[in-house]
């Protein structure tokens, strides 16, 4: 065993613990179980400079505070389950809502998608929540319970408990080659036909990569493996209708004799469950890929790890991805709030992330591949 320096979420320094070849991910790092999860996650930081730890430790002093102070001005913040199960409501019911409204001929088909990527968009944050255990952190299958629901409405996801190890190891290798995360949906990736349509669709380039390629090294054969398990269940099924509905209408237009209650069938089921969660994936993604720093980043630096990205031109993929970019660098400082929290101290912590060398609009990523110093 041998233990090293890390610093929590919090900006408190504590032990790391390490054993090689162990871990989830064989990477020597243990990352606890499911029903363990824990809302500081320690991340190495004997790369940082004394200033960078400074700077660090104000900005999450100052979420800390707001984050208390609005719990003490609006007593509802205090209860959080509560909250986190309405917003699993709303977004369950609005999905399911927006998608009957289509099949009763009340909303035409465009409007459903849309409406319902909305709805969908909730559904990924109340799982981001559930898996820091921000709800019923104690009650491991109401957790687990609500995790599937909300996969249920947003099918084009990879499996939400495998989620769950990726996004800790997001945590704890922002901006590395190791985030297999982020790496997984274009981040670091150099702008092209294949970045472009990795966004719509992240899956089927990763899984033509895998069977046409042989792992290039260690870390390579370990993304191929997680992107392979974490894809087991609804991801094969949402893939296989979108595109099959996309392959029977181009070959309905192009005069082929395809039947008509499968382009029905196939309409109906893209309308009212899939085709929703295509864009709002690839809102979420083109955000998200180009709001976090890949490749240079110094491990543990959250300075580095992300910027905000809100410019008013990026509004239309904000709405579907619940203002991601302007919202979520917060988290990466303090991952303790759910993410209504966050949208209530934003106007708040933007000036001390400013004031301490966050970035903010920083559109040379996109020249940059997404590197931070370029």
């Amino acid at each position: 065993m041998t233990t090293a320096q890390g610093i929590d979420a919090l900006g408190v320094e504590q032990p790391r613990t390490t054993t090689p070849g162990i871990g989830v991910f064989g990477t020597g790092t243990a990352v606890p179980a499911a029903a363990e999860l824990p809302v500081d996650i320690p991340v190495d930081t004997v790369g940082l400079s004394a200033d960078d730890r400074a700077r660090t430790k104000v900005i999450t002093s100052a979420i800390r505070r707001r984050s208390q102070e609005l719990r003490r001005d609006h007593p509802v913040l205090q209860h959080q389950d509560a909250l986190g199960l309405a917003a699993f409501a709303v977004a369950v019911l609005g999905f399911a809502g927006s998608g009957a409204l289509y099949l009763t001929g009340v909303l035409p088909w465009y409007v459903t998608l849309f409406v319902s990527a909305a709805f969908a968009a909730v559904g990924h944050e109340v799982e981001h929540d559930l898996i820091h255990a921000l709800y019923f952190r104690r009650r491991k299958a109401v957790r687990y319970a609500l995790l599937f629901g909300v996969w249920a409405i947003r099918p084009y996801t990879i499996n939400p408990v495998y989620r769950i190890r990726l996004h800790l190891r997001h945590h704890a290798y922002s901006g590395l080659p190791d985030d297999i995360e982020e790496v997984s949906i274009t981040n670091g990736r150099p702008w092209g036909a294949v970045r472009l349509y990795s966004l719509l669709d992240p899956y089927v380039p990763a899984l033509v990569r895998i069977v046409t390629t042989k792992p290039q090294d260690a870390e390579d054969a370990l993304w191929r493996r997680t992107i392979l398990q974490a894809s087991l269940g609804l991801t094969p099924v949402a893939i296989t209708i979108w595109y099959a509905f996309l392959g029977l209408h181009l070959a309905s237009w192009l005069g082929a004799a395809v039947p008509s209650s499968w382009l029905h069938l196939l309409t109906v089921l893209t309308v009212v469950w899939v085709g929703p969660n295509v864009w709002r994936g690839f809102c979420l993604h083109f955000i998200s890929s180009n709001m976090h720093y890949q490749g240079d980043v110094v491990q543990g630096n959250v300075l580095q790890q992300t910027q905000v990205f809100n410019r008013w031109y990026l509004l239309p993929f904000q709405v579907f991805c619940l203002n991601f970019g302007s919202t979520h660098p917060i988290h990466h400082f303090y991952v303790a709030d759910p993410f209504y929290v966050r949208q209530l101290m934003e106007r708040d912590i933007h000036p001390v992330l400013a004031a301490n060398g966050v970035r903010f609009n920083d559109m040379g990523t996109f020249t940059r591949a997404n590197r931070y110093h370029g």
